[in-house]
């Protein structure tokens, strides 16, 4: 028992030993995080950004900076978020081309420039390099706002225009920060309260301007539409009526044709079934002709051959077999009287003795 107690704790210790020395020789570098090592023995910054995973890293050999490697937001509005993500800063108040002033809210998006995290670190702006990005999106934003006039402002296609511009001058203005823009995004703008009335006032006229236009616009297409549909509706009835006709005609020839071939059928119809009829009752009567004459011959023939002396025996037989006594008287000593078990003696008298037959 003392025995598997000493190995539990040996087994105990050699893993915290091992923990404390990997501890010791790895530094581990979080998810969305930019690693940067710094050898303190001689070398300075490591030319190199250290991503997400466990690097070696000696305590007490190097240093390891980390830095953000997420999206940054830098926010120009007049009220805080409140929640604490990004850098905000007040709303940018820009004197527009027309000497009127504005309020834009505006929210840009950058990232450190990939590979360049270390550079940053081996400038000394690991604390700054927000405030720096903060000074130049300041002076691009401000160079280019300038540039509109409070009509310009107002209007959607000239401020994508302006986005449009002033991402390449971000990026040249944060490159040497080691940043790189990811977006500019106007969110709002104001003009002071007076100015902003006047302003209200003439962009509804503009609208019930647009409106009008774009009324009198639906007004032609309408107008044009009923045009278009009155045209269809006269050419659907021309077409219709042009079809009727047609049909109307072909209907018509077709009832002439079906008249005609339906006369001819029964014309046939008639010829075929007298024809038919006729040579029926010629072969009818043909064949009780020949029935009869069949008959006649049979009982001429028949006649012929019971004429004979064969056929008188045959029906003198024929008489005997049938013949039938109720009661018969004999008379032995009578020599005329034949025996009616001498059936040759019974026939000669039925028949008679010619046999010249």
């Amino acid at each position: 028992m003392q025995k598997l107690a000493k190995t539990l704790v040996g087994c105990f210790a050699a893993v915290m030993l091992l923990f404390i020395v990997a501890s010791a020789l790895l530094e581990r570098v979080p998810p969305a995080t930019i690693g940067v090592k710094q050898n303190m023995l001689g070398g300075g910054i490591v030319g190199e950004d250290f991503h997400t995973g466990f690097h070696i890293g000696i305590t007490g050999v190097h240093k390891w900076h980390q830095l953000d490697g997420t999206t940054h937001f830098l926010t120009y509005a007049q009220k805080s978020s409140g929640k604490g993500s990004g850098t905000e800063r007040p709303v940018l108040d820009i004197r527009t081309k027309d000497n009127n002033f504005a309020f834009f809210d505006v929210t840009v998006t950058y990232k450190i420039k990939a590979g360049e995290g270390h550079m940053i670190v081996m400038d000394g702006n690991q604390d700054k390099y927000r405030t720096m990005a903060d000074t130049a999106v300041n002076k691009v934003l401000r160079a280019e706002l300038a540039q509109l006039s409070s009509e310009q402002v107002y209007d959607t296609d000239t401020r994508l225009e302006l986005v449009e511009r002033a991402l390449p001058a971000l990026t040249t203005e944060l490159a040497p920060v080691h940043l790189v823009p990811q977006g500019l995004l106007i969110r709002a703008v104001n003009f002071p309260e007076v100015y902003e009335n006047k302003l209200r006032m003439k962009q509804l006229t503009q609208q019930q301007k647009l409106l009008a236009t774009a009324q009198r616009k639906v007004e032609d297409k309408q107008a044009l539409t009923e045009g278009y549909s009155a045209a269809t509706i006269a050419q659907e009835k021309e077409k219709r009526g042009d079809w009727d006709k047609k049909l109307q005609s072909a209907s018509s020839s077709n009832e002439v044709e079906i008249a005609s071939i339906e006369g001819e059928a029964e014309k046939y119809n008639q010829e075929t079934r007298a024809a038919a009829e006729a040579d029926y009752e010629t072969a009818v009567a043909d064949g009780e002709l020949a029935m009869t004459k069949a008959q006649a011959l049979r009982d001429e023939l028949r006649n012929q051959a019971l004429n004979t002396l064969g056929g008188r025996i045959y029906l003198a037989r024929l008489a005997a077999e049938n013949l039938r006594f109720e009661s018969v008287t004999l008379n032995s000593n009578d020599p005329a009287i034949p025996s009616i078990l001498d059936v040759d003696g019974l026939v000669k008298m039925l028949v008679g003795e010619d046999s010249g037959d």
